[in-house]
């Protein structure tokens, strides 16, 4: 290896080790949910899986919620004051401080939910076993981890309470009637999880988180508001498509979808954490040359990820669902322009929008990509009652991104 190279390889070597944790980190959720997925579409079947697949994705609108945006700015203060343990104890006790008192409002806000929905009427054990995860992202702060370019500490706490999961599924999951059974089982080891990583926070980096004052958690509200938005209305959009098919087609539909959104966590997995492990270098250093070659290889990323989805998606529907379940394989091409979406877009705003301050546009871009997806999903369903118009509406949003990110990034002259 030459000296240039060796150069190259010291100074970026924690990104290279901070990407290299984020993504076996979820290439290892992402085998554990796919070891686990036949053995759940069999033993719970399409209506019972996709009865957990519909919770889940209504919780993680209260995961949005509750993480209120939180994660990019408190991550952009500990990496710029690694070194400095009363910022990184101001910031954790902030940050926990003002998730709890919006946890509060998403419990109240989740028991009226469950009153005027049927569907979670109908099952509201399961319901509220799921929604239980939200504890997990008040206790274990991954921004604290990724700003410190320490990630391999969340692998091994993450993986390892999943591992253990495991054999508890296996054994007591053993009818459709068990879905709340497995819902525990996943909450548990969630929960747990998060409990892990606050004590060690506590006893292994002796910071003790403190209840933060009223007038601190404010100010933390107002920097987090752009991004929550943006958060909150990217997953409305997301898990608004599972939640319109199983509220508009039925949760064999929901089980189709979930199984196409399964399939693309392979490459989302693989390429999804790039921007993220990047982001402490780049915010610190980053200038428009870089940022162009970035876009430019996350482009290439992205095609010939889509390429590899549509030429290997029929073996992995099978292998995954079998026969019953083929018809994913046309949800999962056309969710496959997404991947190109979240690399490009994803370049734009932690690379062009954050660091020069139009964390604006972070939220104008998302309400963009909801109108549009929303709207191209409503007439799609009314013309063409097919889960197919949900995964075209969603593909249509990630373009109209790109294109709203484009033409904001060259009218500021960054590009």
């Amino acid at each position: 290896m030459s000296l240039h190279n060796r150069k190259i390889l010291k100074n970026n070597s924690k990104v290279i080790e901070n990407y290299f944790f984020m993504t076996i980190l979820q290439i290892l959720n992402m085998c554990f949910y796919l070891l686990i997925y036949p053995f759940l579409i069999r033993t719970l079947g399409q209506e019972g899986y996709g009865l957990y697949a519909y919770a889940a994705s209504m919780v993680f609108l209260f995961v949005t919620f509750v993480n209120f945006g939180f994660d990019l700015p408190a991550a952009q203060q500990v990496a710029l004051h690694s070194d400095d343990k009363q910022v990184l104890r101001s910031v954790l006790s902030c940050v926990q401080t003002a998730k709890i008192y919006i946890e509060m409002i998403a419990v109240l806000c989740f028991a009226v939910i469950m009153l005027i929905n049927p569907i979670m009427g109908n099952a509201p054990c399961v319901f509220w076993i799921t929604f239980s995860q939200t504890l997990t992202f008040i206790l274990f702060p991954q921004w604290y981890y990724q700003g410190l370019q320490k990630m391999k500490m969340v692998t091994y706490i993450q993986f390892g309470f999943r591992l253990l999961s495991l054999p508890f599924i296996f054994i007591f999951v053993k009818s459709p009637q068990d879905v709340w059974v497995f819902a525990l089982i996943t909450s548990l080891a969630s929960v747990l999880g998060g409990i892990t990583a606050w004590l060690m926070i506590r006893y292994c980096d002796g910071i003790k988180i403190y209840w933060a004052s009223i007038p601190a958690v404010k100010r933390a509200y107002l920097e987090a508001v752009p991004f929550c938005g943006s958060n909150i209305i990217g997953v409305a959009k997301e898990q608004g498509m599972i939640l319109m098919a199983g509220s508009f087609l039925g949760m064999a539909d929901v089980a189709i979808y979930d199984l196409a959104n399964k399939i693309m966590l392979i490459p989302r997995t693989i390429f999804s954490k790039l921007n993220d492990a990047l982001y402490p270098k780049m915010v610190v250093r980053g200038d428009k040359e870089t940022n162009r070659r970035v876009l430019l290889y996350e482009v290439v990323l992205g095609v010939g990820a889509m390429l590899c989805v549509a030429l290997f998606g029929p073996l992995a529907v099978y292998v995954l669902g079998g026969e019953q379940m083929m018809s994913s394989y046309g949800v999962t091409v056309i969710l496959s322009f997404t991947i190109l979406c979240w690399l490009v877009v994803g370049v734009f705003l932690q690379f062009y929008f954050v660091p020069a301050g139009y964390t604006r546009h972070i939220l104008y871009n998302q309400i963009v990509a909801m109108s549009s997806c929303f709207i191209v999903a409503g007439v799609g369903l009314y013309f063409w009652h097919n889960v197919y118009a949900l995964a075209v509406a969603y593909a249509f949003s990630g373009l109209c991104e790109i294109f709203y990110c484009y033409i904001v990034a060259k009218n500021k002259r960054m590009l």
